[in-house]
């Protein structure tokens, strides 16, 4: 991995599993197949197509004609705009082939708490729907919600990635032991640094210690954003373990990066400040390929052996 001086960080078979395409309510730099045509070029092995308003499955399955070198995946936000909770459509996405379960985002309760209303971030606001003061829970009087019950019910059925998004850390210490006990195994914390959930490191590392993974992205660190620095991920992940976090770009947004750059800015300014290069091939390779149920060497394996007609 990385060049002959070790320098520059090799992104083959690397999986960004969060970031932002168009079509989307929110202002976005690229389309799916931009950027996929972008990751391809780096040798990206895989992706997870994300969107606030809308399931990415049948999206990705679309692109996925027409880059078959990649592994490329979509998944089901729990927004008003599916529904919330709404256990039919998460078993749709899933049947389809959807890798991943996000919890609500725009309009999850503490993020309508945190910025006013749904719908709307510090530096952007949707377009659509009409922004509501309050948002939706997967928690009532200290327990899961039995539609969030049966939500969890489902991915653990599917052996899914649940990402928790924009809730509380109250919420999430409920939604994720909760989870693990429904039997999830696998458990993303999203972008903790992000103003919303906003998490301290010792609180990321309780929830580490229930069984999730931390989920660190780039778009926390960007200059429109600036939530964190670069030291403050870097020393996170030499306090949790690069075994129990991974990288994506959450990017997307006109003001940043196309996400397969963002992912490699992120990756190699971590190297700069510490992380080594095992740590990092755990960090945007492993980890993310174990989430997926993909063998990471075959991962890899395609990129190093594709030809140019992609």
């Amino acid at each position: 991995m990385g060049n002959e001086a070790g320098y520059l960080i090799d992104m083959r078979g690397a999986i960004d599993l969060h970031f932002h395409p168009a079509p989307c309510l929110f202002p976005r730099i690229a389309t799916d197949y931009q950027i996929a045509k972008a990751a391809s070029e780096i040798g990206l092995g895989g992706l997870m197509l994300k969107c606030h308003h809308e399931s990415t499955v049948s999206r990705a399955f679309t692109l996925r004609k027409e880059f078959p070198k990649m592994y490329i995946f979509g998944g089901i936000v729990l927004n008003t705009y599916v529904g919330g909770y709404n256990p039919k459509a998460v078993e749709a996405a899933l049947q389809l082939g959807g890798k991943e379960v996000w919890l609500p985002t725009i309009d999850a309760a503490y993020h309508a708490q945190v910025h006013g209303s749904t719908g709307r971030y510090d530096v952007q606001v949707s377009e659509g729907t009409e922004k509501e003061t309050s948002g939706i829970s997967a928690v009532r009087d200290g327990e899961l919600t039995p539609e969030a019950r049966a939500v969890f019910e489902l991915i653990a059925e599917h052996n899914v990635i649940l990402g928790t998004c924009h809730q509380s850390y109250e919420e999430l210490k409920i939604i994720i032991s909760s989870a693990r006990h429904i039997g999830v195994q696998k458990i993303l914390i999203t972008h903790p640094f992000f103003k919303v959930p906003g998490l301290s490191l010792e609180q990321t590392k309780e929830l580490v210690g229930l069984g999730a993974i931390a989920e660190f992205g780039y778009c926390t660190v960007s200059p429109m954003w600036g939530y964190a620095d670069i030291t403050k991920i870097a020393d996170a992940i030499h306090t949790l373990a690069a075994e129990n976090c991974v990288l994506v770009s959450d990017a997307g947004q006109r003001h940043n990066p196309l996400p397969p750059e963002a992912l490699r800015v992120f990756a190699q300014s971590l190297f700069e400040k510490g992380i080594n290069e095992d740590e990092i091939d755990i960090l945007i390779r492993r980890n993310p390929a174990r989430l997926l149920d993909l063998d990471v060497d075959e991962v890899r394996a395609r990129q190093e052996t594709r030809s140019d007609d992609v």
